[in-house]
């Protein structure tokens, strides 16, 4: 049968005689059907008992629906309007005798969220409702009764207890669980993240499940203990929650008591991994032992004895090493013998040994609060401060005393300094620092020992508001509003601890996966434990999904180095959540090496130039271009590897002597440098349908000349320069091939290939003839001939009915076996997700297999035949040699 509304929901009503169910429709209609059996082999067919309405006819998004009897039936709906509205099958208010329809009364309507609710789940034993909404937050409610019977429908029978923020977009569904005896909320939504809360309301767990694309739906089988998951993918994931809820559970937060009404802790630091010490507002200095056995034992504060006098404002830890200070701004360790203090004034001594030697002063230059916040001494002669007013500062220690200014990079991170400043690696000319402070961007600097110049080399954003520490290489602490967060590039979201904000006074310590967070809160000490275990099951697809991209990969190339010490391939791939991702795939392992966050916009397309060396390649230039016509430069030395954003432009051209004001998207880019000169030349497509040419240089990084542009009318898809060939293909939306020399001015090549746009270009240069391969949203595979000398076409062959969805990935490869011809093939994938291989001298094709990826943009294969294809996702397939 059809109905001529959404079907939101459907239930078997199991105490009613024979096969009764109803369902539900987008506005507030109940349909009341059984299912009659005739026993022929053949379908039933369905009787319709009763047809009813509410009255209240508001478009609903979800419905749920509660009971086993038709009579006891409650309908519990969410509207575009944020209110629930609940009402029941029984005693009816009006009959039309025409349509045969009943109309029953409104029960209960209650105003839940800010925007439209996209899911209601409930669960009477534990007399809990949760919904969800477009306004990103999930809501609790509590109950009246946990009979159905005994609900009253007033202001008390259902009652709001708390919302949960805890996604970055709309929460599309939620379901509740419950294992060992524990109510737990799941919650998916658009931003791919599922969540894991309390029945409390405390985010337990945090992790991104469906490749970035917005998950639909959630099922939980609590014999399994394992979550099912699908999405606008059209996959259905699963992952196991046990290990994770059985680490929670293990987990809390205790309050540290401290017997004093008038008295209370300031500042603590953790003086080792089983001692805490804290400074009190009467100025008395604490000490407690704490035990790192499971049992999460906290000891009692004990005073230290002899403790000074004078008012102390600061407390430092180093190594089992206390330091407090009176009235001074900062102090720190830059070694275990080597310490820098300074006050409000800009005054700075650097002290040395127990007797507190001076070793050099300096005064920062005047300016509002010049207090330093964070020192790394990167060499003995080098010393990089931050101060409070945001400024990055690099010192030399000269042989005298007085320390000199070399270099300055004003609001690295904002108006405010840095919080984390980390030496990475140093050789013989340079030293990698990281550095983290009140935004949610790693900055990673380079100082030259040369020149004492100090470069931003490369951001990476995290989801964080601001980074307070680095207990680990891959693992970052900070603050997002009132939480403190761990979060993991490989594992996303560890823990999320609500402690009242970033203002709060607290330090950490780690210890074989053991994470101890201690914190002030309304002047009481609490501790928390948390154990950061990455080897979960199920935890190698999720720290692949982890490393992927989160929404729709564009462009993927893979960079062969070889030389005498290594042969190593790197996947530089880029898509629309605007970061290129640079990493390795070996023995069968994913592994992500580094990101680049330049662009500001989606990345559309991507290409590379190896700069040589004798013994191989040195590094490789990338060259990206997408959204808001940007263009971006970027270094990868693949000793490390170490990446370095050269310069980002903004490309537009000048039309009758007007710049255009219009920021197209920039299509593809291609890449040819002059040997004689050194110089680049980009041939850009953009999707105003200009093609630019425009000239660049190494040794001018920031500078991009224009040399000429031309306008095809339509907006171009694939761009690709020959460069034996003197010949610059485009492909663009209305199935043209065009073919222009490289300077721009002539018109080699004009074909009409298909009837839509053309999404995939391949070629294959065989000395006199060009091989081109086409596909695009014609659903058609074409294999073009050209003769090389006068650009005539000579062989044309058509591959149709392979795909069923438009062609946006193939790939062109030859061999030749013992004895053999050189034969071509082509492999072809489309949105359908079926793989085709195409021998294209016989003309015959074969299924391959599919694939789970979808919105598939390419394909590559490599030396080992391992076939990458990627999208919202990638998948790797070994091929049979041939």
């Amino acid at each position: 049968g059809e109905t001529k509304d959404w079907i939101n929901a459907a239930i078997f009503l199991k105490d009613e005689i024979g096969c009764q169910f109803v369902l539900h429709m987008a506005h507030s209609a109940l349909l009341r059907l059984q299912y009659n059996d005739l026993n022929n082999g053949s379908f039933g067919d369905c009787s319709i008992l009763e047809l009813a309405c509410c009255t209240d006819y508001s478009m609903l998004y979800h419905t749920s629906l509660c009971g086993n009897c038709y009579n006891e039936l409650i309908i519990l709906s969410g509207n575009c309007c944020g209110e629930i509205i609940i009402w029941q099958p029984h005693d009816s208010v009006d009959l039309n005798t025409t349509t045969c329809t009943k109309t029953y009364p409104l029960c209960l309507r209650l105003k839940a969220h800010n925007g439209v609710i996209f899911s209601i789940d409930l669960n009477l034993a534990a007399r809990l409702l949760v919904t969800t909404s477009d306004d990103r937050s999930l809501k609790f409610w509590q109950l009246e009764s946990e009979s159905i019977r005994d609900w009253k429908y007033d202001a008390g029978s259902v009652r709001p207890l708390f919302s949960c923020f805890g996604h970055t977009a709309r929460v599309i569904c939620a379901t509740i669980a419950e294992y060992d005896g524990q109510v737990y909320v799941i919650s998916g939504g658009e931003d791919s993240h599922i969540c894991v809360w309390s029945q409390s309301g405390e985010m337990l767990f945090k992790r991104r499940q469906q490749f970035g694309s917005p998950i639909w739906r959630l099922s939980f089988d609590h014999i399994t203990t394992t979550l099912y998951c699908t999405g606008s993918t059209g996959n259905v994931l699963a992952y196991n929650l046990k290990s994770i809820l059985n680490a929670r559970q293990s987990q809390s937060t205790q309050l540290i008591p401290f017997d004093s009404e008038t008295e209370f802790m300031k500042n603590i630091k953790y003086l080792n991994s089983s001692a805490i010490i804290a400074l009190s507002s009467r100025n008395r200095l604490f000490l407690m032992k704490q035990q790192q056995s499971k049992s999460h034992n906290i000891g009692n504060w004990e005073l230290v004895p002899d403790f000074p006098k004078y008012k102390c404002t600061l407390l430092a830890v180093c190594d089992g090493m206390i330091a407090t200070c009176g009235y001074k701004r900062s102090f720190h360790f830059l070694s275990k013998d080597l310490y820098l203090m300074s006050d409000e004034y800009g005054n700075c001594i650097l002290l040395k040994g127990q007797n507190m030697d001076v070793e050099g002063h300096m005064k920062i230059s005047n300016c509002r609060e010049p207090w330093i916040t964070m020192a790394l001494l990167v060499s003995p002669t080098c010393l990089l401060l931050s101060i409070r007013n945001g400024n990055i500062m690099l010192y030399s220690r000269e042989a005298h005393s007085q320390l000199q200014l070399k270099n300055t990079i004003k609001r690295l991170h904002g108006p405010m300094g840095s919080n984390v400043l980390q030496l990475l690696k140093t050789d013989e000319k340079y030293a990698y620092i990281l550095s983290a402070g009140h935004e949610p961007v790693i900055k990673y600097l380079r100082l030259c020992f040369t020149n004492y110049d100090l470069t931003v080399d490369q951001r990476e954003c995290v989801p964080l508001s601001w980074i307070e520490a680095l207990p680990k290489s891959d693992v970052l602490i900070g603050f997002n509003d009132n939480h403190l967060v761990a979060w993991s590039r490989k594992n996303d979201v560890l823990f999320q601890l609500q402690c009242g904000g970033g203002h709060r006074c607290w330090d950490y310590q780690l210890n074989n996966e053991q994470l101890d967070i201690i914190y002030v809160k309304q002047k009481h000490v609490f501790h928390h434990r948390a154990i950061l275990d990455n080897n979960r099951s199920g935890y190698s697809l999720q720290a692949f999904q982890n490393c992927w991209h989160m929404r729709s990969c564009n462009i993927m190339q893979l960079l062969k180095r070889t030389n005498d010490d290594d042969d190593q391939t790197y996947i530089v791939s880029a898509g629309d959540d605007n970061i290129i991702k640079i990493s390795q795939f070996t023995n069968q392992s994913f592994n992500q090496c580094t990101e680049l966050h330049t662009h500001i916009s989606s990345v559309r397309h991507l290409t590379s130039y190896p700069i040589k060396l004798e013994n191989g390649v040195s590094h490789w230039l990338l060259f990206s271009v997408g959204g808001r016509s940007q263009l971006c430069i970027n270094q990868l030395d693949p000793s490390g590897p170490v990446v370095r954003e050269l310069c980002t432009h903004t490309i537009r051209t000048n039309i009758d002597g007007k710049k255009s004001l219009v920021d197209a998207r920039l299509m593809s880019i291609s890449i040819l440098r002059h040997a004689e000169t050194g110089d680049f030349h980009l041939y850009v497509a953009s999707a105003d349908g200009k093609i630019i040419m425009l000239r660049w240089q190494l040794e001018n990084p920031s500078q991009v000349y224009l040399i000429r542009f031309i306008d095809i009318k339509r907006c171009p898809l694939q761009l690709k320069i020959l460069m034996n060939t003197n010949l610059l293909l485009i492909t663009t939306t209305n199935g043209m091939l065009y073919g222009f020399d490289q300077t721009l001015s002539l018109k080699r090549l004009e074909l009409k290939l298909h009837s839509a746009g053309i999404n995939a270009l391949e070629t294959l240069d065989d000395g006199f003839i060009l091989h081109v391969l086409t596909s695009g949203d014609d659903e058609i595979i074409k294999h073009t001939t050209l003769n090389m000398s006068n650009m005539t076409v000579q062989r044309s062959t058509e591959f149709p009915g392979l795909h069923n969805a438009q062609i946006n990935a193939l790939i062109l490869h030859s061999t030749k076996g013992v004895g053999r011809a050189v034969e071509l093939y082509a492999y072809t994938c489309s949105i359908d997700k079926q793989i085709y291989m195409v021998n294209l001298t016989t003309l015959q094709y074969t299924r391959i297999g599919y694939t789970c990826i979808s919105d598939i943009k390419g394909l590559l294969l490599d030396k080992n035949r391992y076939l990458y294809i990627y999208g919202c996702g990638l998948q790797v397939i070994t091929l049979e040699n041939k």
